[in-house]
């Protein structure tokens, strides 16, 4: 019938060039590239305090395909030679992994050995702080001693008085390390005297350690050991990246509220808005917060996609950045503390340990005052010779 079209032709087969260009990789035209397993923008490592973290991966099943789509859009086609090295580099990279495995799988069982012969000798120095044990010294040792300035040793009538062990051996250790000084408030200082030991136990499976911090009886908390416990997966391989799961802190018992170290109480009026007593005025006595090196044992709840997600008020951005630079500053103290106070505490008491930047300045200021003196010398020395 004249007025109606017939049916649609059938479109032609695809050619071989053109199937091949549909299952090749397209790149993304900006990548982006990230330390740790997280690749996602909410668990990128904060930069703050030049100490870096990564929040562990969370599970998720649902998976966004629009981000994909639009570099599909956007980037170029690899050619079937490039796809072929691409995807030859990924089953190299596959090999790196799992010889990477092996290794956190053989390092795991070689730092539980080795555990097992520095814990005793651990335990011995934590003896002969707490005076509970004379360590062995060497003929050099005693020479040291002979020259040094020292007190005569004790006679028996004043045994009483003998000082035992190393008094303020902790409290000298962490004073002198940067990580631990930032945190350390004058008030803090007599109740670390009290500090006697510092340990720190990694878990078994090595994705995590707790800091133990051992007190003698003292006036301020009735606790005998405080701990911070740090869940890390990547603990073994983290390289300066750890993958924070889990921050535990723990609850001090303060004897006083008068002598509690975190919080000060602060009494404050306040008039009765209801009620039979509306217009009255009332002292209410609160506890406020204040800086001590004490909150270090705090929990830290740590920051979530989903939450970031359901937020976008600049308030709770401002919160969730001052969160991330705590747990900055935690992290590092607590990385600080295993990985160079504990080991070499006595280095730290001594000031052995403590970087040598300070005097490298100076001498690098002495050195600018001395060749800017010869070289005013030298212009002394021109002046007087055009003065001739």
């Amino acid at each position: 019938m004249a007025g109606e079209e017939g049916p649609l032709p059938e479109p032609p087969p695809p050619t071989k060039k053109e199937e091949d260009e549909a299952t090749t990789i397209v790149p993304p035209v900006n990548p982006t590239f990230s330390f740790g397993t997280n690749t996602k923008e909410e668990s990128q490592p904060t930069t703050s305090g030049g100490f870096t973290f990564n929040l562990a991966p969370q599970n998720t099943e649902e998976v966004d395909d629009d981000s994909s789509d639009d570099d599909e859009k956007d980037g170029e086609p690899l050619s079937r030679e490039v796809l072929q090295r691409v995807l030859g580099l990924k089953r190299l990279h596959e090999q790196y992994e799992d010889v990477l495995k092996q290794y956190a799988a053989e390092r795991c069982e070689l730092e539980k050995r080795y555990r097992e012969k520095t814990g005793p000798i651990l335990e011995a120095r934590s003896k002969v702080v707490k005076g509970e044990l004379e360590p062995e010294i060497t003929e050099e040792d005693k020479k040291t001693i002979a020259q040094a300035k020292v007190a005569d040793p004790v006679t028996e009538t004043e045994e009483k008085n003998i000082i035992r062990g190393v008094p303020d051996f902790w409290l000298g250790a962490l004073g002198r390390n940067e990580a631990c000084e930032a945190l350390l408030e004058e008030d803090d200082i007599d109740a670390l005297k009290y500090l006697v030991d510092v340990r720190c136990i990694d878990f078994d499976d090595m994705k995590g350690f707790t800091l133990e911090f051992e007190f003698v009886q003292n006036p301020y908390f009735t606790n005998s050991i405080l701990t911070k416990t740090y869940h890390v997966p990547n603990l073994i391989d983290a390289n300066g990246q750890p993958e924070l799961e889990k921050i535990s802190g723990c609850k001090i018992d303060w004897k006083n509220p008068n002598d509690c170290l975190v919080a000060k109480q602060v009494h404050k009026k306040q008039k009765a808005r209801r009620g039979k007593n509306a217009g009255m005025t009332r002292i209410v006595t609160k506890l406020e917060p204040r800086p001590s090196f004490f909150r270090f044992f705090d929990s830290i709840k740590l920051p979530t996609s989903s939450s970031k997600e359901d937020d976008d008020d600049d308030d709770d951005d401002d919160d969730e950045e001052a969160i991330r630079d705590r747990i900055d500053t935690d992290v590092e103290l607590a990385f600080a503390l295993r990985n160079h106070v504990i080991p070499d505490a006595v280095l730290w008491f001594t000031g052995e340990a403590v970087d040598d930047d300070d005097d490298d300045e100076d001498d690098d200021e002495e050195l600018l005052r001395s060749i800017n003196h010869g070289i005013m010398e030298d212009d002394d020395d021109d002046d007087d010779d055009d003065d001739n």
